[in-house]
Formats: structure tokens, C-alpha cells, sequence
């Protein structure tokens, strides 16, 4: 089925078995005939890692759509299913790059993988966001990112809010924290783990100057 679907134009499809250790000497029937990659899951480090996180047995075949979500998991020493051919190919039609659009157009259903059209072609957009490529969070800390984004966003030590601006209004936020024995990771100035009056302290000397 793997060589059927490439053969036909579906050169998205990836076929990639996880063999134990103690078997890949004999994975011929695996091999034969196609390009498929094998790797081994090693013993006697964690004792099949992959396998085990993964729940698969002998014959255990996994499917992903383009996102990594799976899709399809099912034990095939009796056989392949009939309908895996037409799962496979319905999978392959929702990848952005292999549909039809009109330039301009952008999709960003997933906005860490965005892609945009181009001559008539998706092409997919690089996000590089600046915690990922170790850039410092200068006077502050990166806060992971809400729903529908993909960066961190790095915010100042103080800004409570969010709002870009370290002021009164933060001070009130914090003590309001602190009276609550709330915790904010943004509000701890000297990064102790708690929050008390001595936080309270530096944003105010901060707002001072």
C-alpha cells in the first residue's frame, strides 16, 4: 500500500517502523522492497521507551495526520483494514501545501505552522520566536502563550496587568496578591518563590526610579 500511494503522487506519506533492539537483524520483511526507515528502540535504557509510551504490541500500526495527532491505531497481523488506502489519502488532502489557493491567502489553523499562498502554492511560514532561539527576556520573564498564539511573550518584572507599563496600578495589583496569598510569577521581584512586602518594595522603587 505504502509503494502504491508514493507511486501515485502521495510522496507525503512517511512509513517509519519502530523495531526492538534484540530484532533488527531480522527486519527484512520489513525493508524489502520499499523505502521504508526503521529504527530501533533500545533495551536497557528505559526497556523499549517508545513502545511502552506508545502502548503498541507486535504489528501494531500507528497513523498521523500532518500535525502529529493520531489518527488511527490498530493491530494488523490479521490484516490491513480496507478502508487504511482511503484514511490515508483523505489525511493527505488536508495538508495545506497540497491544496489549491488564492495568493495571499493564509492559513493559520495551527499558528506555529502557518502557511501562506504563493503563485498558486501554500508555503510554509517559519515562525521564529525568541525564547526558541535563546534570545533573554531582559528585566523580566517569558509568560507561555495564550490560546491562538505560538511566541512567548516576554513581560517586565512588575507589569501585573500585562499593559506594558510598570506603574501604580501594578503596585495595587500586588499587594492585593500578597494580602490574598496569591501568587503571580510576574509580581515575585526577587524570585523567591513567595510573594510579600518585599516585592512590594522593589516595584516601588522601580516605579520611583
Amino acid at each position: 500500500m505504502y509503494g502504491n500511494l508514493v507511486s501515485n503522487g502521495y510522496d507525503q506519506v512517511k512509513l517509519i517502523g519502530v523495531g526492538k533492539s534484540q530484532y533488527m537483524s531480522s527486519l527484512g520483511n520489513w525493508t524489502d522492497g520499499n523505502e521504508a526507515s526503521v529504527c530501533a528502540d533500545q533495551y536497557g535504557i528505559s526497556e523499549y521507551a517508545t513502545w511502552n509510551e506508545w502502548g503498541a504490541a507486535q504489528r501494531d500500526l500507528f497513523v498521523l495526520d500532518h500535525e502529529g495527532n493520531l489518527m488511527f491505531h490498530e493491530n494488523v497481523t490479521g490484516g490491513i483494514p480496507n478502508n487504511l488506502e482511503s484514511l490515508v489519502m483523505d489525511l493527505v488532502s488536508q495538508i495545506p501545501g497540497d491544496s489549491e489557493c488564492t495568493d495571499g491567502e493564509v492559513n493559520n489553523d495551527n499558528p506555529c505552522n502557518p502557511w501562506e499562498c504563493w503563485n498558486g502554492e501554500w508555503i510554509e511560514i517559519i515562525i521564529d520566536c525568541p525564547e526558541g532561539m535563546g534570545i533573554p527576556c531582559e528585566g523580566g520573564i517569558y509568560i507561555p502563550p495564550s490560546e491562538g498564539d505560538c511566541c512567548s511573550i516576554c513581560i517586565s518584572l512588575g507589569d501585573i496587568s500585562g499593559d506594558g507599563i510598570v506603574n501604580v496600578l501594578d503596585v495595587v495589583a500586588m499587594v492585593n496578591l500578597v494580602l490574598s496569598g496569591g501568587y503571580d510569577e510576574v509580581a515575585d521581584m526577587n524570585g523567591d518563590g513567595t510573594l510579600n512586602v518585599l516585592d512590594v518594595v522593589l516595584l516601588v522603587g522601580i516605579i520611583l526610579g
